[in-house]
């Protein structure tokens, strides 16, 4: 097959008196190559972005887990108190990813199973961003398989494209080998992964920190007591890495993206030994976990 002299400016610019030759068409290939390289080296890399810590930015809260804070390449889980208290653990765990994309540019995935949307209710836009989630940083899908949905968050989590990838998790499908898949893909990936059990759990896994929540009241706003006030959640640091159990009262503060304890509660007040250092319970005390 003849292909005739390549014409125009292109061509010239290239180089190429006829692409018909083989010498020709390799010169070419090698052209592209190159362009294709500098493309690639000029655009940004997420995952070589500097890692920044990831706290609550309460220090009572702050001084219980490692001098690193949340772990940002690793997996974190929370769970919920009791029967019903799931939407109270979806929030405080919004709340944490919020406190996460703070200093990131990569967006979030959440991947939620279509039995929890059908028991809790689909994600509502319009209550995300009131909260302080941003629509373009943000990606769902809905899967209605368990295992699709960890597989899903595995490559998620492994591609480096996203900040954190939230997931729905049934406790009898997220054992300790599971879990461990993940926590070495957020590794691999530089992400973070966060599950929300819908219901408490007492297994191992392999995160590097596990929360119990549960709803508490919100305080009426002073200028106006008949007004919705800021979110609020009892939660239980049960295991951190490096760190020590302990349990607050803490509200969110849409605006500033910021948690507070709730006054009156004071840091360690609902186990008090625990802001005490290290210390053998005494008789009449229960022990917590730490892992």
């Amino acid at each position: 097959m003849y292909y005739g002299p390549a014409r125009g400016p292109r061509a010239e610019s290239l180089g190429i008196a006829s692409i018909g030759q083989r010498k020709d068409i390799s010169s070419l290939v090698n052209i592209l190559r190159l362009h294709i390289g500098r493309i690639e080296h000029s655009q940004p890399k997420f995952a070589e972005l500097p890692i920044q810590p990831w706290f609550l930015g309460v220090p009572a809260i702050d001084g219980h887990l490692s001098l690193h804070g949340l772990t940002r390449t690793g997996l974190h889980d929370v769970t919920p108190q009791a029967y019903g208290d799931t939407p109270a653990a979806m929030g405080f765990a919004l709340a944490l990813t919020l406190r996460c994309l703070a200093s990131e540019r990569r967006p979030l995935l959440w991947c939620r199973l279509a039995r929890e949307e059908r028991e809790y209710g689909k994600l509502y836009g319009h209550g995300l961003e009131t909260l302080g989630l941003v629509r373009n940083r943000f990606l769902t899908v809905t899967l209605k398989k368990p295992a699709a949905l960890l597989w899903t968050m595995e490559e998620a989590l492994k591609s480096g494209a996203l900040a954190l990838v939230i997931g729905d998790a049934d406790p009898k499908h997220a054992s300790l080998t599971v879990t461990r898949r993940l926590s070495l893909a957020a590794h691999a990936g530089k992400s973070a992964g966060l599950l929300i059990f819908s219901k408490p759990c007492g297994a191992a896994t392999a995160s590097h920190t596990r929360w119990m929540t549960s709803a508490r009241k919100s305080r009426a706003p002073p200028y106006d007591l008949q007004a919705p006030g800021n979110p609020a959640w009892d939660v239980e640091l049960i295991r951190a890495r490096g760190g020590r159990p302990g349990a607050w009262s803490v509200e969110w503060h849409n605006a500033t993206h910021r948690f507070d304890l709730v006054p009156g509660i004071q840091p360690g007040g609902l186990h008090p030994w625990t802001d005490e250092g290290w210390q053998i319970p005494t008789a009449g005390r229960h022990a917590l976990r730490a892992g």
